[in-house]
């Protein structure tokens, strides 16, 4: 019994899945498919995704988003962060199920939990405007702080989500929305802001720089010493771009 619960016609789950990719490689869905549903009846959370996938788009099978939130469950409740962001979104609109902002945050939670940019960029909306859970600040602001202090990534769609975290949160302690107002700390974000400052545009670093030009006049030298210092222990590493502080970067 135990065999055949974790085998499929002699092979494991983990070969059954590993097959199925060199099948999509070569872009042979229809011998991928088959392949994908016995790894996934087999408990495999990759192959689980990708099959949801398959459902969700049609390939190979009759397009089904109830069926594709049904693999995309089972992949997220063993920890596919891919699969909690589909989960997450479906719940979201209604694709497939119906609507649940509850539901929709509980996954969206537990994508974040795992440092996914995305989902955190979510979470904190979700408690900025009480979506699917009490409206909290402290809550937003804990996530907020936690995407902010990500690495910088290349990935310029997941950096992007921690550039604008990076700069939200010194418009917030500059001009104390949410939060008392609180100079340093708002410089000491612009300094983490300025390591990524390239996902934005010319024109907006050149309104950026501007801003903290201001801060640095208001702030005593000693401050943004130590706004410094708390940038780099804030990241937990040497601020790269300071040279480039009051120039745009390409």
């Amino acid at each position: 019994m135990v065999m055949a619960a974790s085998t499929s016609l002699g092979q494991t789950a983990e070969e059954l899945n590993t097959r199925s990719k060199e099948m999509l490689t070569e872009g042979n869905m229809q011998a991928a498919v088959p392949l994908l549903r016995s790894a996934a009846e087999l408990g495999h959370p990759e192959a689980q995704f990708n099959l949801a996938v398959c459902y969700q788009q049609g390939v190979e099978v009759e397009r089904n988003d109830s069926i594709a939130n049904y693999w995309l469950t089972r992949s997220a409740e063993q920890g596919s962060v891919n699969a909690q962001f589909k989960i997450a979104y479906s719940y979201a609109v209604g694709r497939g199920c119906e609507k649940d902002m509850t539901k929709a945050f509980h996954w969206t939670m537990k994508c974040a939990e795992q440092n996914d940019p995305e989902c955190m960029w979510n979470l904190l909306g979700c408690y900025a405007n009480g979506t699917g859970t009490e409206q909290n600040n402290d809550s937003m602001l804990h996530w907020a702080q936690r995407l902010a202090s990500l690495p910088d990534m290349e990935d310029l769609e997941m950096s992007g989500y921690i550039t604008n975290a990076r700069l939200n949160l010194a418009v917030m302690y500059r001009d104390g929305n949410n939060v008392a107002r609180n100079a340093r700390t708002s410089y000491m974000w612009y300094l983490i802001y300025n390591e990524s400052k390239r996902d934005h545009s010319i024109l907006e670093q050149r309104k950026n720089i501007e801003a903290m030009k201001s801060l640095e006049a208001e702030l005593s030298e000693a401050d943004r010493d130590g706004a410094k210092d708390d940038a780099e222990q804030q990241i937990g590493r040497k601020l790269m771009n300071l040279d480039n502080l009051h120039k745009e970067d390409m």
